[in-house]
């Protein structure tokens, strides 16, 4: 589990610290969204930084990664799945969009009546 030189391992102190990170960016990323601070652009990039921002936070003072006696091993193999379900996600996202591109329905400037 955790390397015995960090002394994280009997105490609660990385899950108390985790739990407030994580809350205190959840509800600054909520107010910020809620009170209409930012530009579309700006907002989106903010939430997306946050969002990278927090999991990281919750990988290392959750599940302690890069923290265990043979951190490199477990850190290769938690970023090939990172990277495995990056490209199972983007895409189907990619496929769902160019299905939805290819399948609409044509406009009235599309349509070509060739009875007239």
């Amino acid at each position: 589990m955790i390397d015995q030189h960090h002394g994280w391992n009997a105490s609660f102190k990385p899950l108390y610290i985790g739990f407030v990170i994580s809350l205190l960016l959840t509800v600054a990323v909520f107010e910020i969204i809620r009170n209409d601070h930012l530009s579309n652009g700006i907002l989106y990039l903010t939430v997306f930084g946050s969002a990278i921002f927090q999991a990281i936070i919750q990988l290392v003072f959750f599940l302690f990664v890069g923290m265990e006696s043979k951190p490199l091993w477990n850190t290769i193999s938690f970023v090939f799945v990172v990277l495995v379900l990056v490209i199972v996600i983007g895409g189907s996202v990619w496929i769902m969009s160019n299905l939805s591109y290819n399948l609409k329905p044509p406009t009235k400037q599309g349509y070509v009546d060739v009875a007239n």
